[in-house]
């Protein structure tokens, strides 16, 4: 029991950090980013790439949220804001920067095909010596504690940042009326783009934690990862950070008793029955109150 509930800590950690990003471009600029998954994988292939090179985890971790961070700005300069700048309407925005995230998917996916040469790519911990620590009953590995570790101090930091910094404020400002926003002088364009890069960033984050987790990086390692991001942010409600780090671990706890319990094969189902249940029961999310609303 122990065990399982391990388990389940760790893989939230991992969901929570890889959902905060997800739900911070949806919450603030109505961004359904469906090529994050992709910018975690490329994130992970950084972390791969140098690592070959011999730099230790410690190093290899603020490079990757890097790599994430400017490829989730160069998604928004590139892809998003030109979008959001000829289209008629809120709505038709929403559906053209959905496509065209897609497609900014595709062309990343075709890029990591290719460094990956289409197989797996084994990642090592480098200079990090991974050893195996007694705790309340189990076994845990250093590298599964810097896993929980990062993950609650990547949520809390975004916490702040959003509830205490003048940039946060900001954000939540734009989140509620953009266009207000930018007639008193508030760089819309320029919070956008920081969105973007934070939300990147955590994807990068994200891409090394679960690269060193499953000990591999391939093109399509976050298939079902996407899905249970969405899965997380049906759960807390869009742009609800406390929401988000709930859902991560609910959805991790319920993969873990369901394998436990029922086999691997039956996880996805499992997901799908929580988005349909929450989606019937309480479509706004269970922290609906402190999702940011957007005009």
């Amino acid at each position: 029991m122990v065990d399982y509930l391990r388990d389940a800590i760790v893989l939230g950690g991992v969901y929570t950090v890889f959902a905060l990003g997800l739900t911070l471009s949806w919450g603030v600029l109505n961004v359904l980013n469906l090529a994050h998954g992709n910018v975690l994988v490329a994130a992970a292939l950084t972390g791969y790439l140098l690592g070959e090179a011999g730099l230790p985890i410690p190093a290899l971790l603020p490079l990757c949220i890097l790599a994430g961070a400017l490829l989730g700005a160069l998604l928004e300069v590139v892809v998003f804001r030109p979008i959001r700048a000829r289209a008629r309407s809120a709505e038709a925005a929403g559906l053209a920067i959905l496509i065209g995230s897609i497609a900014a998917g595709s062309v990343l996916f075709a890029a990591a095909e290719e460094v990956t040469d289409g197989r797996v790519r084994t990642i090592g911990t480098g200079t990090f010596e991974v050893t195996t620590l007694p705790l309340f009953g189990t076994t845990v590995t250093t590298l599964q504690l810097l896993i929980v570790g990062l993950s609650l101090v990547l949520g809390l930091g975004l916490a702040w940042f959003v509830r205490r910094s003048r940039t946060g404020r900001a954000l939540r400002a734009i989140a509620h009326d953009p266009t207000t926003c930018g007639l008193l002088g508030v760089s819309v364009n320029r919070l956008g783009i920081a969105t973007m890069a934070v939300a990147g960033g955590l994807a990068g984050a994200a891409g090394l934690l679960l690269a060193l987790q499953i000990g591999s990086v391939e093109a399509s390692m976050t298939e079902s990862l996407l899905l249970k991001a969405f899965a997380v942010i049906v759960i807390g409600g869009v742009g609800s950070i406390g929401g988000a780090v709930l859902g991560a671990y609910l959805i991790a706890a319920a993969e873990v008793a369901t394998v436990a319990l029922v086999g691997s094969g039956a996880r996805e189902a499992v997901v799908f029955a929580i988005i349909l249940i929450l989606l019937l029961a309480r479509p706004q999310g269970l922290f609906a109150r402190t999702a940011w609303q957007r005009a």
